[in-house]
């Protein structure tokens, strides 16, 4: 069976806000396996929205905050904004092919998704519909063909996707499982925000 082995991950706001236990069992497993781990500017900010805006409780927001420290979560790189900039309208685009999104239902996802292929981050960890659909898979390796010709360092670039069930399923000693990966996706397309019935 093909395996990949996984150096980097990063953290999408829903997979920190998560209530479950699994999170913190998956914080360990990557922390005792030291891999490195990262949040983006966007899922920073993303956290503090929610907490201020009062749809997080305090609890849940110290929570999150706390799971990036213990994880050791750096902040990505973001010193190129325009090369990112343009990632995200293409992966915008792609999502709107793929899911019917309108580009702002999807800008933060975009931008997560697109500062993790330009610092080359092997694993996004992401309880988000969008970001575990096979069908986000065609986004990602439409971003990457859309701009590898414009830049060059995203020419074979590749992120896998999981949510914290699949990861608990694919992953072992440092490595994931490409064959349970692919049987984990679910094959959700849709174009709100809220998974709905028949979405599927």
């Amino acid at each position: 069976m093909p395996h990949r082995p996984i150096e980097s991950v990063l953290f999408d706001t829903s997979f920190l806000l998560n209530d479950l236990p699994d999170v913190d069992k998956i914080i360990k497993i990557l922390h005792r396996g030291r891999v490195s781990c990262y949040i983006s500017r966007t899922i920073q900010s993303e956290m503090d929205d929610l907490y201020y805006a009062g749809r997080i409780s305090k609890q849940k927001y110290t929570r999150g905050l706390a799971r990036c420290r213990k994880a050791r979560a750096s902040l990505l790189d973001s010193d190129r904004y325009f090369l990112q900039g343009s990632m995200t309208r293409e992966c915008t685009v792609s999502m709107a092919q793929e899911h019917g999104t309108a580009p702002r239902d999807v800008h933060n996802d975009c931008s997560i998704l697109t500062s993790s292929l330009y610092n080359y981050i092997d694993l996004i960890l992401s309880e988000d519909f969008y970001f575990t659909s096979k069908h986000t898979d065609k986004v990602v390796d439409s971003v990457i063909d859309m701009t590898c010709e414009r830049f060059d360092k995203l020419c074979g670039g590749d992120v896998i996707l999981l949510n914290k069930d699949g990861f608990l399923a694919a992953y072992q000693n440092g490595q994931v499982d490409l064959d349970v990966v692919e049987a984990m996706k679910q094959d959700v397309r849709t174009n709100s925000k809220v998974l709905k019935a028949g979405n599927k």
